[in-house]
This record gives C-alpha cells, sequence and structure tokens, in this order.
C-alpha cells in the first residue's frame, strides 16, 4: 500500500479567462472545482494506476470536508485530522488566448501543536503497514520548518520508503532526514542550493549534491523539458512528448504517484523514471486538477526520450 500525506490541502478552482491582463476586471467562468493539494492528488493517481492508497492528513472546515467527501467519491480511504479553521482555496487561471497559467494560492490554516502531535501517532500507525509513505505539499501556518522531517524520521523506523516533494525550508529539513526520494522542481533546487542552474551539467551537479546530502534517488522535473533523474549509480535525463497542454496541475503529483507506484512494484529506477515522465505529460493534456491513468501513461510512453545526462 502507498500512504500520502497532505498537511496543507486545498481546493482548487481552475479558471479560464482569455486575454488575461493583470491590474483590469477579467471575464472568465470556473471550469472545474477539485479537491487538491499535493497529496490529495498523488493519492488520486495511484488510484487509478490500480494500487491500494490510503490518504492522510489536517483538514479545516466546510472545504476540508469537500475534499473528504470527494476522496470517498473516488474510493480512496481517507484519514484525516480535523483542525480549527478553514481549508484554503486556491486559484488557477489558464488563458488559452496567452497561453498563460497563473496560480493564486492562499497560506491555509493554522496547526496546533497538538494537532501534530496526534499526527506523528498516525505515522507511527501507518508508516508499519504500508511500502511507500509520501509526504507533499507546503506545511501549514506554525508548523515547524521541521516537521516533514520529524514525520519522515517516524516512518523509516517503521519500515517505510519515504517521498518527498515540498520546497523551501520543509525541503531542506525533510531532505536531512534521509528520504528515499526527492521531486523538487529546477526552482526549488535552485533556492535550495542557492544557485542558479543555467544548463544539463549544473543540472547534473545538482543532483549529485542532493543525493550527497541524504536521499537515494532524486527526479528534478524540468517543466516542458522533460526530467532529470539521479541515483547513486545512474543520472538520466527525459524529454517528454509534445503535448496540447490543458493544465499542468497535477503534473509533478502525477510524477510522484508513478514513482511511488515503481517502488512498491519493484521497477527499475529507468523504467520507473521514463513511465513518471510519460504520465506527468499525459496530465498535463488534461483540464483542471485531472490525473492521467496506466494507459495514458502508456501511450505515450513511447515518445518520451531518456538518455545519460552525461552524454547531453
Amino acid at each position: 500500500m502507498i500512504v500520502t500525506v497532505t498537511l496543507n490541502p486545498a481546493i482548487d478552482n481552475s479558471l479560464t479567462v482569455p486575454g488575461f491582463e493583470v491590474g483590469k476586471t477579467n471575464r472568465g467562468e470556473v471550469a472545474r472545482t477539485d479537491a487538491g493539494g499535493k497529496g490529495v492528488n498523488v493519492a488520486k493517481a495511484v488510484k487509478r494506476f490500480g494500487l491500494p492508497v490510503c490518504a492522510l492528513g489536517l483538514v479545516a472546515g466546510r472545504n476540508g470536508r469537500f475534499i473528504l467527501e470527494a476522496l470517498s467519491a473516488a474510493g480512496i480511504p481517507a484519514d484525516f485530522i480535523t483542525v480549527p479553521g478553514e481549508t484554503r482555496v486556491n486559484l488557477k487561471i489558464h488563458d488559452p488566448v496567452k497561453g498563460t497559467e497563473t496560480e493564486l494560492n492562499e497560506p491555509g490554516f493554522s496547526v496546533p501543536p497538538a494537532r501534530l502531535a496526534e499526527m506523528r501517532r498516525k505515522i507511527e500507525a501507518y508508516a508499519p503497514r504500508c511500502e511507500v509513505m509520501v509526504f507533499s505539499g507546503s506545511l501549514p501556518l506554525d508548523a515547524p520548518p521541521e516537521t516533514f522531517g520529524d514525520l519522515i524520521t517516524i516512518a523509516k523506523k517503521c519500515g517505510a520508503k519515504c517521498i518527498l516533494d515540498t520546497a523551501g525550508a520543509a525541503l531542506r529539513h525533510g531532505l536531512a532526514a534521509g528520504p528515499f526520494l526527492i521531486k523538487p522542481n529546477r526552482a526549488e533546487v535552485e533556492d535550495l542550493l542557492q544557485k542558479p542552474l543555467r544548463n544539463s551539467q549544473e543540472l547534473a551537479d545538482a543532483a549529485r549534491t542532493l543525493i550527497a546530502m541524504g536521499t537515494q534517488q532524486v527526479v528534478i522535473s524540468l517543466g516542458a523539458e522533460g526530467a532529470l533523474g539521479a541515483t547513486q549509480q545512474e543520472l538520466l535525463i527525459a524529454r517528454p512528448p509534445v503535448v496540447k497542454v490543458q493544465s499542468s496541475i497535477g503534473a509533478g503529483d502525477t510524477m510522484v504517484a508513478v514513482l511511488a507506484f515503481a517502488l512498491v512494484e519493484g521497477l527499475p529506477f529507468r523504467q520507473a523514471f521514463r513511465l513518471a515522465v510519460a504520465a506527468s505529460a499525459a496530465t498535463v493534456a488534461m483540464e483542471g486538477t485531472k490525473v492521467a491513468d496506466f494507459a495514458a501513461a502508456q501511450a505515450l510512453l513511447p515518445q518520451v526520450k531518456v538518455e545519460d545526462a552525461v552524454a547531453v
């Protein structure tokens, strides 16, 4: 089983606004309203890939109930802790004329220390029952930056392989706990290492640095350029197929879900990396907070080119 942990979920409102302009009144229409948050998206993708999954996390208020109802409707078991306040709403504005996508993300609720202690106990209960535990997304307000690191330490002691997909101080502290795999994007790695990554060589060097910092596998997502993947033995770059972009929402989360799927299924890293890039591209071609299934990923797999990064 795969368990996802979402400490700061969201409702994603996706709007289509042709000719969107900053500082002016814009007219658009709500394309979709979805239960979101990175770990929730990962859980949905794992479900579509046919593996057992359980979603853990924190929720608050009416929006939190919407998320739990959506997970139930999708057939995903959920065990969330209720906290005071209201779950955030994120706005995604897609402009089909300019081909742009703008995100406006709320910070989310505050979480009392007692609820974080309860989450640690929940991790202790679930980690022995799963092969992979995925920690995704941002931290709630007032949550210490060490939160993911603390939870990863607990999960590892209980035998779970941990995947981390977060940013900033949460990534730095989480990486120090030694997750099995991390999946940052280029900007998040640049922020972590405090230097620009302008070409393939600098990306490769950064991946090696991240491996040396305590993780066994790294996948750096590069948007339309694909991704760079690394283990202690391999350094790979993947070029995705060209698809008509509908929404980038959930693309990275689908990638994480496939990497978790691959760990459970025992796939070699090169094969897992290629499949993850194919699934991410398939998700980009879908509207709203949707995620691709195995068939959609397989359809694009022949178009994904994977090469040794040192040869690029």
